[in-house]
């Protein structure tokens, strides 16, 4: 199954729809500080980041209806199946994370990727699930920032 993508209409259009959707949700899921230290609100950055989203969307969305500048891309299924995976996977990560908490799926989906890409060596396991507890135990300690502990909630 092959389609064709205008990719400057198609990222114009993605982008330009998820930076208006995620400036108009970030009042309710970024609150503003109790009181008024003098310091920067902390939406300054995220909002400069998708208002910059939303400038570059709309110079694509020119270029493309207005001066007709575009790049088809045929995409073709059996060439990107690989690649749709690996995206899936990581989706599949994220959705764990929050069910059965990080590091068993950090442990599953990155040693599934790894294997998935042809790795067979057992020490590279070793280091990916010793990466995995790192990674969980520097948010933990060093970041003071928890991640969902799930089935490790006794580390706590």
């Amino acid at each position: 199954m092959k389609f064709k993508i205008k990719t400057n209409l198609t990222a114009g259009l993605v982008m330009g729809i998820f930076s208006v959707v995620m400036l108009l949700i970030m009042p309710t899921q970024v609150r503003l500080p109790m009181w008024d230290s003098g310091a920067p609100s902390p939406r300054i950055i995220p909002g400069i980041c998708l208002v910059g989203i939303l400038i570059c969307s709309v110079i694509l969305l020119i270029q493309s209806l207005v001066f007709h500048k575009e790049h088809i891309y045929e995409f073709d299924w059996n060439n990107e199946k690989h690649e749709l995976v690996l995206i899936a996977v990581l989706v599949l990560f994220v959705i764990g994370t929050s069910a059965i908490g990080f590091v068993p799926a950090g442990i599953l989906a990155f040693c599934f990727i790894q294997w998935y890409e042809g790795e067979r060596k057992p020490f590279i396991y070793i280091y990916t699930i010793l990466f995995v507890f790192f990674v969980y135990w520097l948010f933990l300690n060093v970041f003071h920032v928890s991640l969902p502990a799930g089935l490790l909630s006794f580390l706590k």
